[in-house]
């Protein structure tokens, strides 16, 4: 594993291959040697304790509006940087907290929760034809992905034929807040998959506007309309963000999560003797490997924390991923127990900024993962032909080879039996 100074980590370096496999060992170095971490490329600074990220992501002298182009000087030269700025995800109040009280009657418990018979449903046909098919499967490609996307594109009233376009453009938006560095070929795809999906959800709104019907995406237009409250450029872009953030991580939770199961055999065991434990499982899951790995902040402010001063206009970078192992918290870190109780993890942010979709993400994980328990005890997964998305931010696969199987059980893991 990583047997470098750890002065000379740098976040483009979590993309190496034999870290980006397990970074964990890596994150425990950061904890242990230099929990406040100034990154040597000038990437900024980069904090992986869960007390000091805790209190980062309530701290007011670190700003969201990290994103944002200074005084509109490359609001020409880049309208999609301009355009994302206006993202809650890079907002700080008043503007986050109108938004965000805007946004998240689509995410109400009530309204959330009466999803559930939903989900079970699409989750049963998903899996009904794979197993009509033969049952061998990629778990990302074919449930991972079209669970999660269908049922957001539903709620916000997005036409689900529309699926794999959607699909398309949230990779794209995925792409340029992902941590990675990309090339110029590559900044240009996904810019322009931005732009389209800005162009989908104009002419969607426009739609609404002459046959409004039942939906969320109706309710959103008609507050729009009301100009005071939401600008048409807020509608459309925080809309890219509900729907691609809506399943995207959740695509991630989904297969990290099945893979930690099928790496540790006795807690698949566990889950399937007693599929009741999905709920306790997801959380558990989140936090042995999390599909949000980092999020970043920016100082308005010279900041003095755990004895390092982190001038004013850098960009924090905070390893969510670290935190969730961080041993003052968690006993047996790097064990997953899924019967685990106590500190609450970070996986899905802490603070004002707290990810709005987190009870729709552990529905529809409780369910497929309950449900998976329920009819396929005998799963197993290749590990050996998974494929891992380069990311800093966000930690997901690409592919995952899956067998499903109801026979006598058999070890998860197949390729390590």
């Amino acid at each position: 594993m990583f047997d470098d100074q750890i002065e000379n980590l740098g976040l483009q370096d979590l993309l190496r291959p034999d870290i980006l496999g397990n970074p964990y060992p890596v994150f425990r170095r950061l904890r242990l040697e230099d929990p406040i971490h100034a990154d040597p490329s000038g990437q900024g600074w980069v904090i992986s304790r869960y007390d000091d990220v805790a209190t980062v992501l309530t701290d007011r002298r670190f700003s969201a509006e990290r994103a944002a182009p200074r005084n509109g000087e490359h609001s020409q030269a880049n309208p999609v940087q301009a355009a994302l700025a206006l993202q809650m995800l890079f907002q700080d109040p008043p503007n986050h907290t109108r938004l965000r009280a805007l946004f998240s009657k689509a995410f109400t418990p009530h309204r959330v929760e009466s999803l559930r018979p939903q989900i079970l449903e699409m989750t049963t046909d998903l899996l009904n034809a794979a197993e009509e098919s033969g049952g061998e499967i990629d778990f990302i490609r074919d449930f991972a992905i079209p669970l999660p996307v269908t049922v957001i594109a539903q709620m916000l009233g997005v036409p689900v034929t529309d699926r794999d376009r959607l699909r398309a453009w949230s990779v794209a938006f995925g792409q340029l807040i992902n941590g990675r560095v990309l090339s110029p070929e590559e900044s240009n795809r996904a810019q322009q998959g931005i732009l389209e999906f800005i162009q989908y959800f104009g002419a969607l709104i426009e739609q609404r506007k002459r046959e409004p019907q039942n939906d969320m995406l109706s309710e959103l237009v008609a507050v729009e309309e009301q100009a005071d409250r939401l600008g048409t450029e807020e509608l459309i872009v925080n809309l890219i963000l509900l729907l691609a953030a809506g399943h995207g991580t959740t695509t991630h939770l989904m297969g990290n999560g099945l893979l930690a199961l099928s790496q540790n055999p006795e807690q698949w065991q566990l889950l399937v003797s007693d599929p009741g434990i999905a709920g306790a499982a997801v959380s558990e899951l989140l936090r042995f490997d999390g599909p949000v790995q980092g999020t970043a902040r920016a100082t308005i402010e010279d900041v003095h924390i755990g004895g390092k001063t982190i001038p004013k206009g850098q960009v924090v970078t905070m390893l969510l991923g670290s935190t969730n192992r961080d041993e003052t918290h968690f006993p047996e870190p790097d064990k997953l127990d899924l019967r685990r109780s106590g500190t609450r993890t970070l996986a899905f942010g802490h603070g004002i900024h707290a990810c709005l979709g987190a009870a729709l993400a552990r529905i529809e994980a409780h369910v497929a993962f309950g449900e998976l328990a329920r009819r396929f005890p005998a799963l197993s997964v290749d590990s050996e032909r998974l494929d891992r998305a380069p990311s800093v931010n966000f930690r997901g696969l690409q592919s995952l080879p899956v067998v499903l199987r109801r026979d006598s059980l058999k070890p998860v893991n197949a390729a390590g039996s």
